[in-house]
């Protein structure tokens, strides 16, 4: 179809934007980010079942989240990881953990897959009587709540299950509900880390279940900033500090956070000396970038490599070349070498992904509205 802006320069979709979870094999390269070691500090820690706990932050718009993905994704490819991506919600002032256990990570993971995980540590275990099932889940879970709960899962009508759910989601549940399940309280009314234990918990029945490890990658902590109530900040910390601590060894927690400084990271994560960073260790925590001037070019090229349908590129530049004040090459097509250079010369200010790929693609839609068949200088000073 060349009635679309793919269809006319022969791109794989209409704008050269990357997606992080749909992109997350391609990435390219980067003065300041090494893939590849960042890949092996990893791999170290899961391989001596030490789960890693990283903090990647940097400018807006400087691939961060899409980062976080292409890593998630390598190691999928050679370790048994279990990731769950959890983008922060937008939370109130008076935010408490509880927003972030559940519309963040409750919600990720889902009722399905939590309910799954417990049902299948119950068949692990077999068919015993009640109380010797409940004995092991004590042993297992080593939280005597929780384990009444999972055992009441046994052979549990659906409507005990969505109770079930409720409560391990973080939700009001009625006192019915709460009694059918062997309960006195909700988790909603618990103490912070009980709820960061429940995360650490659920890790440890993907491990026993799945034989994997729970990647936990929590993102867009720069939403953190919004809350401002002590109270409210003393909740995260006191949950953070126990999932980012180092003997904490079931669930490996990948953070990111947007921020220009240091200075301008919520309160709830403060700087390198404050009880989060400090427990992640300077030498885990990593920034990510602008694209420096030297990668400008290389970077460009490997976003039209990702994005370009190579053989048709070569046909329309057989095509047209003739006709051409420009100079093409299949390299930079549907840019003249010119209009490159052009694009390079707007981007005097701060350069990152986000906004290299949108010049791109504002550049591409000027030129198919004016029926171009390539983009030319003109188009990106136009």
């Amino acid at each position: 179809m060349t009635n679309t802006v793919a269809g006319w320069f022969g791109l794989k979709r209409s704008n050269f934007i990357l997606d992080p979870k749909e992109d997350a094999d391609f990435y390219a390269p980067r003065t300041g980010v090494d893939i590849p070691k960042l890949i092996e500090g990893i791999q170290v820690n899961l391989v001596t079942e030490r789960p890693p706990k990283r903090f990647f932050w940097g400018i807006y718009g400087g691939g961060k989240t899409h980062t976080l993905f292409h890593i998630s994704r390598q190691l999928e490819k050679f370790l048994q990881i279990y990731p769950v991506y959890v983008e922060c919600p937008s939370v109130p002032r008076k935010s408490t953990f509880i927003h972030l256990y559940h519309d963040g990570i409750m919600a990720s993971m889902g009722q399905d897959f939590v309910m799954e995980m417990f049902k299948d540590l119950i068949a692990s275990i077999g068919t015993v009587k009640y109380d010797e099932l409940l004995s092991k889940l004590k042993e297992v879970l080593e939280d005597e709540e929780l384990s009444r709960a999972v055992a009441n899962l046994l052979g549990a009508r659906p409507e005990k299950e969505l109770a079930f759910w409720r409560y391990i989601s973080g939700v009001s549940v009625p006192a019915r509900d709460l009694a059918e399940l062997n309960l006195t309280q909700a988790l909603v009314d618990t103490i912070p880390s009980r709820l960061a234990n429940i995360v650490i918990i659920i890790g440890r029945v993907v491990k026993i279940t799945k034989g994997k490890t729970l990647v936990l990658i929590l993102d867009e902590l720069d939403r953190l900033k919004n809350v401002t109530d002590e109270y409210g900040i003393s909740t995260y910390e006191e949950a953070l500090r126990k999932l980012v601590d180092e003997n904490q060894r079931d669930v490996a927690l990948i953070l990111g956070c947007s921020a220009v400084n240091t200075r301008e990271l919520p309160d709830i994560i403060g700087l390198e000396a404050g009880p989060i960073l400090s427990r992640i260790g300077s030498q885990n925590i990593i920034s990510i970038t602008e694209i420096s001037a030297n990668d400008v070019d290389i970077f460009i090229n490997r976003i039209l490599e990702h994005s370009v349908n190579r053989s048709i590129a070569h046909k329309k530049i057989g095509e047209s070349q003739k006709d051409m004040k420009e100079t093409l090459d299949v390299d930079t097509f549907p840019f003249t070498k010119e209009a490159i250079e052009a694009l390079k010369g707007t981007l005097r200010g701060t350069m990152t992904p986000r906004e290299i790929t949108q010049r791109m693609s504002d550049a591409a839609g000027k030129a198919f509205l004016l029926k171009k068949p390539f983009i030319t200088s003109d188009i990106i000073g136009g």
